[in-house]
């Protein structure tokens, strides 16, 4: 059973005041957290999509890197297939002269 009068504890001015404050800090920390939490939120959305972009970048980067090889590969095949071609016609033009 609870006890009236004097015997309750009361809060003095001082103590409610004090109490107040610390209310006051205590919402503006959780305000401050709610803020933190939803920037963190929206830089891992951010970091996602660079991580994305960075991917594909790198898969554009290789596959240029393997059409540069392909298209030097063909230039030299090209090249040794004209030799070949003019070695040929300069066989078939001796033929014709002797």
């Amino acid at each position: 059973m609870k006890k009236k009068g004097s015997e309750q504890m009361t809060l003095s001015g001082s103590e409610e005041e004090i109490l107040a404050r610390l209310h006051e800090r205590v919402e503006k920390a959780i305000a401050t957290i709610q803020e933190l939490r939803q920037e963190r939120d929206s830089l891992k959305v951010r970091l996602h999509e660079i991580e994305g972009r960075a991917k594909k970048h790198d898969l554009d980067t290789n596959r240029l890197v393997s059409l540069e090889e392909d298209c030097e590969r063909f230039q030299k095949e090209r090249g040794e297939i004209r030799k070949r071609i003019e070695s040929i016609l300069t066989n078939l033009e001796a033929l014709e002269d002797a």
